[in-house]
């Protein structure tokens, strides 16, 4: 299964399903684009309807640790020695190191 995420918004998500429909299994995780962007909802700028970064990750699947790799090496999690795995299984040629702003 693969999980799209990081900064999606509808028209990406409608774009990746069709690239990816029947050729996998897939599934779209939901973050500050999708659900949370409020920008251009005021009339009037409001500073109270800004955007609040919403993470959502999952730690554990039948009881055994989950790995999730992103483009941006700073945003993966699981144990450190299964990201090293799926790394070298997976490749990070186009993976990079980026600041996380929180």
């Amino acid at each position: 299964m693969i999980i799209f995420s990081d900064g999606l918004d509808i028209d990406e998500i409608e774009n990746l399903y069709h690239q990816f429909d029947q050729r996998s299994r897939i599934a779209f995780g939901w973050g500050t684009n999708l659900t949370n962007d409020f920008n251009g909802c005021s009339p009037t700028p409001n500073p109270g309807l800004k955007m609040t970064s919403l993470i959502c990750k999952v730690t554990k699947a039948n009881g055994k640790s989950a790995v999730k790799l992103s483009d941006n090496l700073e945003k993966a999690t699981g144990p450190q020695g299964e990201i090293k795995r799926y790394l070298r299984i997976f490749g990070a040629d186009q993976l990079s190191r980026k600041a996380v702003t929180v």
